[in-house]
């Protein structure tokens, strides 16, 4: 049987991804595994189970160099870690693992864009491309959350992980399909800077 690992850094900022983290569990049959920061050999169990996977979820913080654990604190792929996710199917819902599959020229890989799923993050970085994202309010901020992952569950299955052109056209039409509601139902007060922001979600997207 195929052994598919998810990688789940929990922490406040990513409480938001318990539903996807669950669904790939339950319904892609995915071995689960949290960071933590308290435990010794934490890392190397994560090492050791992703060895003879042919599947890696990444669910997390992310950089164009690193895929960093719970509150950053630790740092779990970087350029010394990489030879590990070669020869496997990678999903890195991570801020700018685009980036990361580019500099490590990783393949069979899907990473995304700049994420912005916290408030801090949308003051720190002001902008996604062109547009401006500080004024963003917590409401906003979780509908983005929750309608980026009701789209990723949606999306992903073991079907569109063996097929990453698949995954990206049922993942535009999802968010499509969302953005057209959230401009219908004006639910928060920038409800358009939501929806631009979603629409960057598959924008960003690429597939190696």
């Amino acid at each position: 049987m195929k052994k598919n690992v998810c990688i789940y850094p929990k922490d406040q900022t990513t409480d938001f991804l318990l539903p996807l983290y669950e669904h790939i569990c339950n319904n892609m049959y995915a071995i689960g595994i949290h960071d933590d920061t308290t435990e010794e050999n934490a890392l190397d169990r994560i090492y050791s189970e992703i060895h003879d996977a042919e599947s890696v979820v990444f669910l997390g913080h992310g950089t164009s160099g690193w895929l960093c654990g719970s509150r950053f604190e630790n740092v779990i792929f970087e350029k010394e870690k990489c030879d590990l996710l070669c020869n496997k199917r990678l999903f890195l819902l991570a801020c700018n693992s685009n980036q990361f599959i580019k500099k490590y020229d990783l393949h069979c890989a899907v990473g995304f864009g700049f994420l912005p799923t916290s408030l801090r993050d949308a003051r720190y970085v002001k902008k996604l491309h062109s547009m401006r994202i500080d004024n963003l309010q917590e409401s906003d901020i979780e509908k983005y959350n929750t309608t980026l992952v009701d789209a990723v569950i949606n999306t992903l299955s073991s079907t569109t992980m063996a097929d990453f052109y698949l995954f990206k056209e049922r993942l535009k039409f999802n968010i499509s399909r969302r953005i057209v509601q959230i401009l219908l139902q004006r639910e928060t007060p920038n409800y358009r800077l939501v929806a631009d922001a979603l629409y960057y979600v598959y924008k960003d997207v690429i597939s190696s």
